[in-house]
């Protein structure tokens, strides 16, 4: 699963981090990218695949759309990290403050939903009240409470809800691999040899080791269902909370309307987490889908051929 939230996270709970501008990107618009596929078949029918020598299916990539979404959330990823890196100075992060950046991220993956929705509030409270205090940070009243709208809707509301996501996300995997791992072995002894060295049938052979992965496929399929499902009850409210961040950082010339540095880097923060949780869970969700649904139903394809298992002989002769 596609880990985006850890650095990000660690950088909108950073007071160092961030003291440029916020990118000039739509995440609600890139949101869009987010289609998975309705089942393993459809999965492979995305892929552009060849034959190999032994006349096997071989996929080449995995599709127009899934490889959209790999580049623009690596595009933009180190784009945010590259902003954050700068920020920090020529000379890179202090190690204090990632080893402090790294031992919150242990320590927030350690609590319950609502116990991190409790903490990134009050951690939100301190950093806000932290600014407030010291006069060297001093920011017009109306955007200084803007910013902190902005980041505590980040902080508190779209984080814990995309941890609440990436759980019920883990347990869905852990089902479909327990339920895979049940599913009982290709047994070849029933083909016997067939030809004067004694390889079986490839209809034989292929036949039970389509059969098999004839099961995985319909394991596939329920998963892929509950998969989009859990994605399309989370979407909304992600694509909710992300808007009105990106509607507050319009209203705010993505940070140049903000006078002070501290206040920049917040909004700066607040984007970074505001990309993180749109695309950290349902990006993982539709990659997987569409990768795990297309490698397998490859397999039924060559099986289907005969040219799974080579080591036959075709025609029973």
């Amino acid at each position: 699963m596609r880990k985006i939230i850890f650095f990000m996270f660690c950088c909108a709970a950073t007071p160092g981090a961030f003291a440029q501008k916020c990118l000039d990107i739509n995440i609600v618009s890139l949101m869009g990218q987010l289609q998975p596929p309705a089942s393993a078949a459809s999965a492979y029918g995305n892929c552009q695949t060849t034959k190999n020598s032994d006349r096997q299916s071989v996929i080449v990539n995995y599709g127009t759309a899934y490889t959209n979404l790999d580049n623009m959330l690596k595009t933009n990823m180190q784009a945010f990290n590259g902003a954050a890196m700068a920020g920090m100075g020529a000379t890179g992060p202090d190690p204090s403050q990632v080893q402090n950046a790294q031992a919150l991220a242990a320590k927030m993956q350690s609590m319950t939903p609502d116990q991190q929705k409790a903490y990134a509030m009050q951690m939100a409270q301190n950093m806000q009240h932290s600014y407030t205090r010291s006069p060297a940070m001093a920011e017009n009243p109306q955007i200084a409470k803007l910013v902190g709208q902005t980041q505590t809707i980040a902080a508190t509301q779209l984080v814990p809800l995309d941890n609440e996501f990436a759980a019920k996300y883990r347990e869905l995997i852990e089902k479909e691999v327990k339920e895979k791992a049940q599913v009982a072995q290709p047994n070849y002894a029933p083909c016997p040899g067939v030809d004067k060295i004694g390889l079986p049938s490839c209809g034989c052979i292929n036949g039970i080791a389509g059969t098999y992965w004839g099961k995985i496929i319909a394991i596939d399929n329920r998963y892929i269902a509950q998969k989009n499902a859990l994605l399309e009850s989370y979407l909304p409210r992600i694509k909710a909370l992300v808007g009105q961040i990106e509607d507050n950082i319009a209203k705010l010339h993505r940070g140049d309307d903000v006078s002070t540095q501290t206040y920049k880097r917040m909004l700066s923060s607040s984007q970074s987490t505001a990309f993180s949780a749109a695309f950290d869970t349902a990006a993982a969700i539709v990659e997987e889908n569409q990768k795990t649904g297309s490698d397998d139903y490859v397999n039924k394809v060559n099986c289907d051929n005969q040219v799974y298992l080579l080591g036959c002989a075709s025609g029973g002769k």
